[in-house]
């Protein structure tokens, strides 16, 4: 397990999350076109581009369902746009995913440096986030469960938070927008370079 207290795993962290920050951006921004046009369904076709670019060779490793060796490649299920019956659903399902995403991949990452193990608020809040993201997008918070206090820019995960949604689904209400993730990720780029600083000033003496 690497260890957290060496400047690298700020350093790498701050990259880290700077990458998934500038993707949220890029995202927001081919959204927001998406939303001015009326969220119409994708039209997949145009994914093959991208898809066909690979470096594996599915057809040589294929199995059966009891794991036997084939010889064919089996079809592929073909992905289609899922069917929501007003735009407000159809937008929150394409901001759900990007989010959960860099919540997810951030939120592994301090556990992996063993960051997660802070009881600054704004990580013990991240990593709520992630488990309410790993739950179906909704928190399950026993009243009688001890957690470090968790709050980013007066958002604070408590009890009362129970059964509700992290995001919203297009009819419910979610805790936290697209904004807040964006605002979150940003602070703690801040919170890891001024520990990554500590660590080097305690070092050089």
């Amino acid at each position: 397990m690497p260890e957290s207290r060496h400047p690298d795993a700020c350093r790498i962290g701050v990259v880290f999350i700077e990458a998934q920050l500038t993707t949220l951006y890029a995202y927001a921004s081919l959204l927001s076109d998406w939303i001015e046009r009326g969220a119409p369904p994708p039209d997949f076709a145009k994914a093959q581009t991208l898809l066909a670019r690979k470096h594996s060779h599915p057809e040589a490793h294929t199995h059966s369902e009891d794991g036997t060796p084939t010889k064919g490649s089996p079809q592929e299920d073909a992905l289609s746009w899922p069917s929501f019956d007003t735009a407000d659903k159809r937008i929150a399902f394409a901001l759900i995913v990007p989010c959960t995403n860099a919540i997810l991949a951030v939120a592994e990452y301090f556990d992996i440096r063993r960051l997660s193990a802070s009881r600054a608020p704004e990580v013990q809040f991240l990593m709520r986030l992630r488990d309410a993201a790993v739950n179906g997008n909704t928190f399950s918070l026993a009243a009688d469960e001890y957690r470090p206090h968790a709050a980013y820019a007066g958002l604070i995960v408590d009890d009362t938070l129970d059964g509700t949604l992290l995001f919203s689904d297009g009819v419910r209400p979610g805790f936290i927008e697209f904004g807040d993730t964006v605002g979150l990720l940003r602070y703690l780029t801040k919170l890891l370079k001024s520990m990554q600083s500590a660590i080097s000033s305690g070092d050089a003496g």
